[in-house]
């Protein structure tokens, strides 16, 4: 299964789901399907921390990079490293 929804912004978007699923645990009037229980909202949070930790590491990579004599172009290491794809490259120009 892939999905190609994978940015910052939309596990922002999925933590904040999980924010109102838990809030709407003491809301009578809210349905079930948009309640989320304590567990479910504890592996959301523990699978997003190892997804920032992924980026984290990205970064440190870029930096690691920049830092070097013989610099790929940046387009090419943000491609090569995963943050980005040939297609952004192209579209932002680099």
């Amino acid at each position: 299964m892939q999905n190609n929804n994978v940015s910052l912004d939309a596990l922002k978007g999925h933590l904040f789901e999980a924010l109102e699923g838990i809030k709407n645990l003491s809301d009578p009037m809210a349905s079930e399907n948009e309640k989320m229980s304590l567990d479910q909202a504890k592996a959301i949070v523990g699978v997003s921390s190892q997804i920032i930790d992924i980026y984290k590491t990205q970064i440190e990579a870029v930096k690691v990079f920049a830092s070097r004599d013989d610099q790929a172009s940046t387009g090419t290491m943000l491609e090569a490293i995963g943050i980005t794809s040939k297609e952004t490259v192209k579209e932002i120009g680099y």
